[in-house]
């Protein structure tokens, strides 16, 4: 063992230590010790170190940092530093431990990769992740070879989830080790999704790597690779890449490739599946083409070979020469197929569905089907469903300029109904005003009429009271009699005539009302009618309120109610002058001669003679209250009536206005981007091309 292996593991003591004494070695070094101090000049540094490495092994910490502290020759002081942070951890003083450690001076790697990995461990005890990251990864850009330290590292970044830093180890440590166990553990990364968010250029050199270390593995990253960025937005990206390390890296022939000629098969099929735009893959193509007719094997070049030559008959100019004939030369030496009808039917299918997506469908399906009654495309030839295909693609080429006009016929139409429920909307506003008009105008009418009649009715009632005045009368309680007969005669009237007479007038003003809600439902009617004609469907029903009416005869019942319960009123026990004049005669007068000729005139003159506004205002003012509430609320009611239509006309509305958007940002995307509908059919085009070079149909 090394001296900087014995220092790391701290038993540099056994150098100096004969193993074959018996005694424990703190006795051993104690004797050397006094020994070394009996000479002129003793050297006691290496001895001083040695009793602090047994005294941390005895777990003596302060001791041994008592002898580490001492003068040592210059080789030992970093270590001696490095040994005293240790003993301070051990004894759990992380903060004295952390300022030693820091402060260690060395020029030795191993040194400071052991006082990083100390820290390391530090820095979990303290929980301190971000600071432990930090040490680990100073400690694997220092000293990747020191021993586990790059599995200290992953093992670490597995168990908190730090993928990031994992992934970057393993692309790091592969490239430099060219070790197969860490391309192990990259692609256990990739396959579950770990690396998706890094750009494809970030795997090019442990690529590179593998590529130059093992062909087959190169295969296996490369797929696992592949399949990650399948689905995501890297993966024209990728494809480029991919493309790009193919060609800038030569590759012996006798190599017989396993996984890559499916891979860039499925690709090439999906580039051109309308997933893309022509113009997004058309640089890429050439590089893919030229990488998968060259890894393609012999037995296996038809599909390759007459995909190139598909391409540069419908994109002529767009590939190399070399490239075209090699293609030519391995399409005249492959296995043609005479008989491949299954591709020609997905390619059928695949049609279909694209129209269907594009609301196609059932013009291609009514189009093609005298075609396909005639040649029965579950038996048909290779060059019947060639016939079928082109046919097809070619009528939805035609149909792109009939489907823009179809979108500007829709949006006119559209407007058109929009313009008409605005319209409605509006003679929706006029009746909704025109008929609180007429209803409110009505019951302010019949309210006004009821209370006029009661005000003339009660004081005619209260004056004819007088009739109860006799010469004989007791003067003296007489207004207490009157005043409880007027009251009597007063509710009498109010639940008899007047109760009587209101509830007729309203029951009369509902029913009108009702006729004229009929009649506004009747115009609401028609404008379902008219609008749903235009519409060509049922989608406008305007239904008014009714419940309204009923809600009105309930509050109506409760006025009325109110009317039963008059409140007694003081009509003669008010205390004005004329009535204590009467009142005080009476008492004075009425003791003496009850048939006082002058206190008779005078009491009856003031009951037929009094004005009695005041008392009936009084008596009549709840029930005023209660109708002025009620009719002040008739205008909200009528709204109600209509709210439900106006409700619907805006949900209609809404409806249009959001199918005018859509159509206008169709409309707007054939126009600006013709290609979104034009690619698709330019690569069933293509796809058609293949199939007939792969079926020698000319």
């Amino acid at each position: 063992m090394t001296t900087e292996n014995q220092l790391i593991n701290k038993s540099y003591y056994e150098n100096i230590v004969d193993q074959n004494n018996k005694e424990h070695p703190i006795k051993v070094l104690g004797d050397m010790y006094m020994e070394e101090m009996k000479k002129e000049r003793p050297e006691l540094s290496s001895i001083r170190y040695a009793q602090g490495e047994v005294y941390f092994l005895n777990n003596d910490f302060e001791a041994a940092i008592y002898k580490w502290q001492h003068p040592l020759d210059e080789k030992f002081i970093p270590w001696a530093q490095k040994n005293i942070a240790d003993a301070h951890f051990e004894m759990g003083l992380w903060d004295h431990a952390e300022k030693f450690y820091k402060e260690v001076e060395t020029e030795s790697i191993d040194l400071k990769t052991e006082v990083l990995l100390q820290l390391f461990s530090l820095y979990i005890q303290q929980g301190e992740q971000q600071k432990a990251v930090d040490a680990i990864k100073n400690a694997v850009t220092l000293n990747p070879d020191y021993p586990s330290v790059t599995e200290i590292a992953q093992t670490y970044f597995e168990d908190i989830k730090d993928w990031d830093h994992a992934v970057e180890l393993a692309v790091k440590e592969a490239i430099r080790t060219k070790s197969l166990s860490w391309i192990t553990i990259l692609e256990e990364y990739v396959g579950r999704g770990l690396t998706t968010h890094y750009g494809p250029n970030y795997f090019n050199e442990v690529l590179v790597t593998v590529l130059d270390m093992d062909k087959y593995r190169f295969e296996s990253l490369t797929e696992i690779l592949w399949d990650s960025y399948r689905q995501s937005e890297f993966y024209l990206h990728w494809l480029e890449e991919i493309n790009e390390l193919l060609l800038n890296n030569s590759i012996e022939e006798s190599y017989m490739w396993k996984k890559l000629p499916n891979l860039f098969k499925d690709a090439y099929f999906e580039l051109i599946s309308g997933r893309f735009l022509i113009k997004e893959i058309s640089t890429l193509i050439q590089k893919h083409l030229s990488n998968w007719l060259e890894i393609s094997s012999t037995s296996d070049t038809l599909i390759s070979s007459s995909a190139v030559l598909a391409w540069n008959d419908i994109f002529p100019s767009d590939l190399q020469a070399t490239l075209i004939n090699e293609a030519e030369y391995y399409f005249a030496n492959s296995n043609v197929s005479q008989n491949n009808r299954q591709e020609g039917i997905k390619l059928y299918e695949s049609i279909k569905k694209w129209a269907e997506k594009e609301g196609l469908l059932n013009d291609l399906e009514v189009f093609m089907e005298p075609m396909l009654e005639e040649y029965n495309i579950d038996v048909a030839s290779p060059s019947k469903i060639r016939n079928i295909i082109k046919a097809a693609i070619e009528f939805l080429i035609e149909k792109r300029i009939e489907v823009l006009q179809e979108i500007i016929d829709k949006i006119h139409w559209n407007e058109e109904l929009l313009t008409r429920l605005h319209d409605i909307q509006s003679q929706l506003h006029d009746m909704e005003v025109e008929e609180a008009r007429v209803v409110t105008d009505s019951f302010s009418q019949l309210k006004q009429d009821a209370i006029q009649q009661i005000k003339r009715k009660l004081p005619e009632i209260i004056r004819n009271c007088s009739e109860l005045i006799k010469e004989d009368s007791d003067f003296g309680k007489l207004h207490v009699d009157l005043n409880n007969e007027m009251n009597k005669r007063i509710a009498n009237y109010m639940e008899r005539t007047a109760l009587y007479d209101f509830k007729h007038a309203i029951a009369s003003w509902i029913k009108n009302s009702e006729e004229v809600f009929n009649t506004y439902q009747l115009n609401l009617d028609d404008m379902s009618e008219g609008f749903n004609y235009q519409y060509g469907e049922e989608r406008l029903k305007l239904e008014g309120d009714f419940k309204v009416l009923d809600d009105w005869q309930r509050d109506m019942e409760r006025i009325t109610r109110g009317m039963l319960h008059i409140e007694k009123v003081n009509i003669l026990m008010r205390n004005n002058p004329s009535q204590l004049l009467l009142k005080g005669a009476g008492k004075l007068f009425g003791s003496i001669s009850k048939g006082n000729d002058k206190l008779y005139s005078k009491y009856r003159s003031y009951i037929e003679n009094g004005d009695y506004s005041e008392i009936t205002e009084k008596i009549i003012q709840p029930f005023i209250q209660q109708v002025e509430l009620f009719e002040g609320s008739i205008e909200w009611d009528i709204s109600r009536f209509f709210a439900n239509s106006h409700e619907v006309i805006n949900s209609v509305s809404e409806e249009l206005q959001g199918d005018i958007a859509k159509h206008t940002d169709s409309l707007e995307i054939m126009r600006e981007k013709p290609e979104f509908y034009r690619d698709p059919l330019t690569l069933f085009d293509l796809k058609l091309r293949q199939y007939e070079l792969m079926n020698t149909i000319s």
